[in-house]
């Protein structure tokens, strides 16, 4: 379903790394038009378990035809521990009841040496 336009598999700007601590946005090149969908989840799991989930109520944006974006918080990207890869799989259902599912996609995550929101 999704692609990346750039490096990888998503469309950040540290070349697939999410920074710790940090506000940022992914975009998420899609192949399925997800603008009638009634629920999308983007889900962000580390070590077998879903750190983040964002739906379009807290965070996630249909841009267009072909694009979503992500907006996490510096608590969301807190979650992540940088000694292991993120994965990510965005989810969508659609009022016909039919449901659609990315392959997942990986990206480092970046350390800081300040812990902690600023």
């Amino acid at each position: 379903m999704p692609y990346c336009s750039e490096k990888n598999n998503v469309d950040c700007d540290c070349c697939n790394i999410i920074q710790r601590g940090t506000t940022t946005r992914n975009t998420f090149e899609v192949e399925k038009d997800l603008t009638d969908a009634s629920e999308i989840y983007v889900s962000y799991e580390q070590s077998g378990k879903v750190v983040i989930e964002k739906t379009l109520e807290n965070g996630v944006s249909i841009v267009s035809e072909e694009r979503i974006t992500v907006d996490l918080t510096q608590d969301d990207t807190l979650a992540l521990n940088e000694h292991y890869p993120v994965k990510m799989q965005i989810r969508a259902k659609f009022p016909s009841g039919s449901a659609v599912a990315s392959f997942t996609m990986s990206a480092s995550v970046g350390e800081i040496l300040k812990e902690g929101a600023i």
